[in-house]
């Protein structure tokens, strides 16, 4: 026998027409040149990752992006496998024969990193496709400026010998959802210092990428080749400061429903649950 399972007394419903109208959005965002990633990490910000990647894409995304090399493996496993998928958060002894395989654009933050891509193109016997990322300041992953130098070096000696193909120069911002902040200025600033390094040693990157979802938005000199929108694409946006999802022209995916329980009216100065740590003040549903 089978059992009924219980109704959803709770539920999160996804629309990916809003999700595609929401590309198209960011599409007019940019110049006809910018590439769009759709961000997917975390399950598609715990909208489903595969649907939400394959509505991004019919909408004209051109990339997609996740935290993990599992998140990105998964939409390999799924079929989607006629897009460049990047994937930035390594730690060592990652499957990174796995990545290499199945074509992902692996980020390379250091040179430990760069070593295991190494290791694994030799044992694969493929060519691993790596983007060098630089930290301009967000001070979380990235090479730092004074190491920028060695790390390229190494990369482009890795290139020679057929081991890997640099795809891309990138970095991330840490405020740019705070219009007006110095350290957007700042961080452009040692991007494009850090850009201009990579390009004259001999690097020729497919793509140069900075902008997250509140640079997309508002700041078109940080776009460069490629955007990667990611909490935007949900339709939510980035920050109260740059204005309301409306405002912006983006649409909610998710929208959460659930069945009430009860409604009450109580008077004035009613505790409400344990500790009372909230206390009516007037008459209230």
């Amino acid at each position: 026998m089978t059992e009924t399972p219980p109704p959803r007394r709770a539920r999160a419903e996804i629309d990916l027409g809003a999700l595609r109208a929401n590309v198209r959005t960011l599409r007019a965002r940019v110049a006809p040149h910018v590439r769009i990633m759709g961000v997917v990490k975390a399950d598609a910000y715990g909208h489903g990752a595969v649907r939400c990647a394959r509505a991004a894409l019919e909408a004209g995304a051109d990339w997609l992006g996740t935290a993990t090399p599992h998140e990105a493996l998964a939409l390999r496993a799924a079929g989607i496998t006629d897009v460049p998928v990047m994937c930035w958060l390594w730690t060592p002894g990652d499957p990174w024969d796995e990545g290499i395989e199945a074509d992902l654009d692996m980020s390379v933050s250091g040179l430990w990193a760069l070593e295991e891509v190494r290791a694994a193109a030799r044992r694969t016997g493929r060519t691993a496709r790596v983007q060098l990322k630089a930290d301009t300041g967000l001070g979380r992953n990235g090479c730092q400026p004074a190491d920028w130098p060695q790390l390229v070096g190494e990369a482009l000696r890795a290139q020679e010998e057929g081991l890997v193909r640099v795809t891309g120069l990138w970095s991330h911002f840490a405020c740019a959802d705070e219009p007006g902040h110095p350290s957007i200025a700042a961080q452009l600033d040692t991007f494009r210092s850090m850009l201009d390094h990579a390009e004259k040693a001999g690097v020729e990157p497919e793509v140069r990428h900075i902008a997250n979802s509140p640079a997309t938005l508002t700041l078109p000199e940080t776009h460069f080749d490629l955007v990667r929108p990611g909490i935007a694409l949900y339709g939510v946006s980035p920050s109260p400061d740059l204005g309301t999802s409306a405002e912006l022209g983006l649409r909610p995916v998710m929208t959460l429903k659930a069945s009430v329980a009860l409604v009450k009216q109580v008077p004035a100065g009613h505790g409400v649950s344990y500790g009372h740590h909230y206390v009516t003040g007037g008459e209230t549903t």
